[in-house]
């Protein structure tokens, strides 16, 4: 899988993990966050790195790949929770995918578990995220 705007986050490297997560973070850009290493999950990579360098707003959009939910929990879940994007009954655990505004960064929606990361999905992401940063 070719990803030119994706940093994949590694699992066996705290401080490396975090240390990306901080770099991306301070970038100007519009993130997208994503979770888990299913199949569908992998094809939703692939499809937020190809839209990543179509932004009609010109915003720079950078993917972050956290394959595991565990890693940078502490770092990530704060977003969702500031939005109340995760409610009583959806989990940290059960999101699959969401974006960051540029500064001050915040989260507005998401993608499930066992939602679909499909073009029209995760573009709506990509657009929210930069509608609320203008």
């Amino acid at each position: 899988m070719a990803l030119q705007h994706t940093t994949e986050i590694p699992l066996d490297d705290l401080p490396k993990a975090q240390a990306l997560y901080q770099g991306l973070k301070n970038q100007k850009c519009i993130l997208m966050i994503v979770l888990g290493d299913s199949k569908a999950t992998q094809d939703g990579v692939q499809i937020a790195d190809n839209l990543a360098p179509t932004s009609p707003g010109g915003f720079t959009r950078k993917v972050m790949w956290v394959k595991n939910h565990t890693v940078l929990k502490e770092e990530l879940e704060p977003y969702l929770h500031a939005a109340e994007i995760i409610k009583d009954d959806t989990p940290y655990e059960e999101i699959k995918c969401f974006c960051l505004t540029l500064s001050p960064r915040k989260a507005q929606s998401r993608i499930h578990k066992n939602g679909v990361m499909d073009y029209i999905r995760v573009e709506q992401l990509y657009i929210e995220a930069e509608s609320q940063s203008l």
